[in-house]
């Protein structure tokens, strides 16, 4: 779930026509897609090195429990009849107190899935099943256990007689059926993620350790191997009776603490499993969801500084749930030189064209239908806006310059942009071009003195082929869709002109196109997504819209 509120953040409130959400997360509510979700959350949050609060260390209260209470087995007898008789205390009213002074843990994995979810921005509250399946918990401070005698004057409990066992683990296997228990949760987005946990029932876990507890496994924590009374030591008594003094060393005990130690580990795994419920369990889940959150996901890898910033969430249909995210770009070079302030010092470029708000409103209606069909579970929508900006800086970044200059071509002031006005697998690729010429008598008329300028436009395939299990995000050129006629008039309602030479327009534009054959095939873009390995990006399937923005559908 913490992924969802930090990485997946990548789009806009509807409401915030005016500043489009860069990326838009969109799911269906649904126990397959909500598990999806937090499942591929969690992996790019490892990938991304990020604690996914699955870890912590905590402490519990100390676990009272009278000798009845443990067993009537001849062991605890022959306790009890030393303590009596030798010690001349009460035993019947005798306690033992069980310490843990240090508890960590390790969840293998934590999936829910929402029952409820009510969205007004910026409040969110969720009412979620939720399962936890192989956990390993460290004692790194051992298990004191203390038998607790009366005082026969005041009647306060005082500590008699100690034995501690040494550091331990215990495992729950993955292959045992996940522990249930359910969550409520109320986010509220601001500067930063605040979360708080509304409630949590946790009462199915105690009888959960109780069924299994056979299965569970348990170790000694510095060499792996099996606990045994070589492990337990137990503080010798010193006893001074009729001006005798007598010390008991409990080593004789140890054959019998041997024999009865899977019973007395079933004890203290119980009483662990007990404080499941009012100590690691909501210590897990506080941990997870943390008060406060930054909002921000950052990440720096060839060849840009990237960074997704929370700006909404929104409930655009009953069964749906949307995060809006801004993000941030900047080249490597300047990041380097501001750090994460880069995205602050590299200013937004105006958009090549605006998008009227009913148009923005359709965008988001058409993933809600497609993810109301069923054809996709869950959606992720890159806006127009922020293809153009990842291009502008793949420019800034000198990437296209080598590729460019094979054919003595330089992009001129507008650049490079897509435009998203037409449904189809992939975008329109615009490229404003200058063209100095090869030399020879070509150079009479074109050189780097007087250069032509012209546009060109151009079919694109986007895909996310595996890279030694590595995505990569590539855009591809595949056909020049220009002809001569748009070559030599320009394409001015993009700010686009074409200039060519006098009276040899026509047979320019015709070797304009044959140039530009060299274009097609062309890798224009190939961004390495480390951060999203695992989670599935080559078997999604993308769509433009002719709403502006670019749609990539994940099928459950």
């Amino acid at each position: 779930m913490r992924f969802i509120l930090t990485v997946l953040a990548i789009s806009c409130s509807v409401e915030a026509l005016a500043a489009p959400d860069d990326v838009l997360l969109q799911t269906r509510i649904s126990r397959n897609s909500m598990e999806w979700l937090i499942e591929k959350t969690l992996l790019i949050l490892n990938n991304a090195e990020i604690d996914d609060g699955l870890t912590g260390v905590t402490t519990i209260e100390d676990e009272i429990l009278t000798l009845d209470e443990i067993s009537t087995d001849p062991a605890v007898e022959k306790v009890r009849t030393l303590v009596t008789s030798v010690f001349r205390v009460d035993a019947a009213k005798a306690v033992l107190r069980i310490r843990i002074p240090k508890l960590s843990y390790k969840v293998h994995s934590l999936r829910a899935s929402a029952k409820r979810l009510d969205v007004t921005d910026p409040v969110m509250n969720i009412d979620a099943a939720a399962r936890i399946q192989g956990v390993d918990i460290g004692l790194p401070e051992g298990v004191q256990v203390d038998l607790m005698v009366p005082d026969s004057k005041t009647g306060v409990l005082n500590r008699f007689l100690s034995a501690t066992l040494a550091p331990s683990q215990v495992k729950v296997p993955s292959t045992l059926e996940p522990a249930e228990f359910e969550v409520s949760l109320q986010a509220i987005r601001d500067d930063n993620l605040s979360f708080k946990l509304t409630g949590y029932k946790l009462d199915t876990l105690p009888p959960y350790v109780e069924r299994h507890v056979n299965e569970i496994e348990t170790s000694e924590l510095t060499t792996g191997g099996p606990i045994t009374a070589d492990q337990i030591a137990v503080q010798p008594v010193y006893v001074r009776v009729n001006q005798l003094s007598r010390t008991i060393d409990f080593s004789v005990f140890k054959p019998l603490i041997q024999k009865k130690m899977k019973g007395i580990l079933t004890t203290i795994i119980l009483e662990v499993g007990k404080s499941l419920k009012t100590s690691i369990g909501p210590s897990i889940l506080k941990s997870i969801f943390k008060e406060s959150l930054p909002s921000t996901l950052a990440i720096s890898s060839e060849p840009f500084y990237t960074s997704f910033k929370v700006r909404s969430f929104s409930q655009p249909k009953r069964d749906q749930f949307q995060l809006g995210v801004a993000g941030g770009l900047c080249t490597l070079e300047m990041y380097r030189r501001f750090g994460v302030n880069c995205v602050n010092e590299t200013p937004i470029p105006d958009p090549v064209r605006v998008i009227a708000p009913d148009v923005r409103r359709l965008a988001i209606e058409e993933i809600s239908s497609v993810l109301a069909s069923g054809k996709a579970d869950v959606a992720t929508s890159v806006s127009e806006e922020f293809l153009n900006r990842l291009i502008k800086t793949a420019i800034a970044s000198k990437l296209w310059d080598e590729m460019l200059a094979e054919d003595h071509l330089k992009l001129a002031e507008k650049g490079a942009f897509v435009i998203l006005d037409q449904k189809g697998p992939a975008p329109e690729l615009y490229l404003d071009l200058h063209y100095s010429g090869k030399g020879g008598f070509e150079g009479i008329f074109i050189n780097s003195r007087r250069p032509i300028r012209f546009p060109l436009r151009i079919a694109t395939k986007v895909s996310f082929p595996l890279e030694n299990g590595i995505p990569k995000l590539v855009i591809t050129t595949e056909k020049v869709l220009s002809d001569a006629d748009e070559i030599i008039r320009g394409i001015p309602q993009y700010g686009l002109p074409s200039k060519l030479v006098c009276g040899l327009r026509k047979k320019i534009a015709r070797m304009i196109l044959r140039m530009s054959k060299k274009l097609e095939g062309r890798n224009m873009m190939e961004l390495p997504l480390p951060i999203f390995k695992g989670i599935g990006l080559e078997k999604t399937w993308m769509e433009s819209s002719e709403h502006g923005r670019m749609n990539i559908y994940f099928k459950i």
